[in-house]
């Protein structure tokens, strides 16, 4: 890979480009990630974002760029690091890549977003920390779910004690059906735990209130054709005595709750998908609308009779994520999401690994978590 001159690092972002100046992005793949979440919702963020150029190597899919964004089409990521308009790199890409092209990105001076997961494993995020750190740039993983409707409800509802004080949760995504292309190899980072644990793992913990101990997993194999897991089931386990277990799978004919949540007070389940995504599928993410069916049900003790309350959701806005990284970028805010704080979804998803192999509970502390 050819890499542009590395600039002057001790430079702040101000003496590159006005405050006030549009940041040029580019988002690095076409696929589903990138056409129908990255250059989405970067283009909401605009003004202080600006989609620059998405790269893709399949000429079709240059077209379609060109076409219907408008913008620069790529076809190689070398040719993204090569460009001085360009200030922030956003990774669509295959999980096996995120960690080489960030690390580059960051060399060549540019702010980088990644998708979840950061990386393949933790040692490949602390290389990723360590270049950000190096580079003076912005490093941040895309863990839009900490701004879904059921994640804010939840933490809301912990945090003004409607449920009391966190004993037990359960954090399921079941789908019918295996994984295909490289999200159903085990070594390009495939697999539901990777794919759709990564967003759960990070609730759990930024829900949390004491420090993660352990870790006990068990991945089931019912056959289907691929190298990755069918079933997974990771138990965190916390300092302060609460378990949160974290379910992904491609057996679920029946959609498990996607949230079931007891604490001392209190007892929620909550079913269904924050429904973000499908508006934003549909081209109208402000019209995300979740019908009351699917709205969380309390449970608590009144007056000694058990009573039922239908909360309505906070309002999720995946929006807040990109507007924050442009701010961030500019210095006008401190960055949500940073690389550090998703540094130990990547040693759980370790942790979990080495439980599989094993067949014992992990501590945290034995993979530098």
């Amino acid at each position: 890979m050819t890499r542009p001159k590395r600039p002057d690092l001790k430079r702040k972002c101000a003496d590159f480009m006005s405050v006030d100046e549009p940041i040029g992005t580019a988002v690095v793949g076409y696929g589903f990630a990138g056409r129908c979440f990255h250059s989405y919702l970067v283009g909401l963020a605009a003004p202080a974002l600006k989609l620059h150029g998405v790269v893709s190597s399949r000429a079709e899919a240059r077209q379609d760029i060109t076409s219907r964004l408008g913008v620069r089409a790529y076809s190689s990521f070398d040719e993204v690091l090569a460009d001085d308009e360009v200030e922030l790199v956003v990774l669509a890409t295959p999980n096996d890549v995120h960690a080489p092209q960030a690390i580059a990105a960051l060399q060549a001076g540019k702010h980088v977003v990644t998708d979840k997961p950061m990386s393949l494993n933790l040692g490949e995020a602390d290389e990723m920390i360590a270049a950000a750190s190096a580079s003076g740039r912005l490093l941040s993983v895309f863990q839009n779910r900490r701004w879904d409707a059921d994640f804010l409800t939840v933490k809301q509802l912990l945090q003004e004690g409607t449920l009391g004080k966190l004993v037990y949760a359960q954090l399921a995504w079941g789908q019918f059906g295996a994984p295909g292309s490289w999200r159903g190899e085990a070594e390009r980072g495939g697999g539901k735990f990777v794919d759709l644990g990564a967003h759960m793992i990070d609730q759990a913990l930024q829900l949390a209130t004491s420090e993660l101990q352990r870790v006990y997993a068990r991945f089931g194999d019912a056959g289907m054709p691929n190298d990755v897991e069918d079933h997974a089931h990771a138990i965190l386990s916390f300092a302060d005595g609460s378990d949160v277990h974290i379910v992904t799978s491609s057996l679920a004919r029946i959609q498990m709750p996607r949230w079931y949540v007891l604490g001392t007070d209190g007892a929620l389940e909550k079913h269904g998908v924050d429904p973000q995504e499908r508006a934003m599928i549909a081209g109208n993410i402000d019209a995300a609308h979740e019908p009351e069916s699917l709205w969380p049900r309390v449970h608590r003790l009144v007056a000694g009779q058990t009573t039922q309350m239908v909360i309505q959701p906070v309002p999720g806005r995946w929006r807040s994520y990109y507007e924050n990284v442009a701010d961030a970028v500019r210095g006008k805010a401190e960055l949500a999401v940073t690389a550090t704080s998703v540094r130990q979804v990547m040693a759980v998803i370790d942790a979990a690994r080495l439980s599989v192999q094993q067949g014992r509970a992990v501590e945290l502390s034995e993979i530098g978590g």
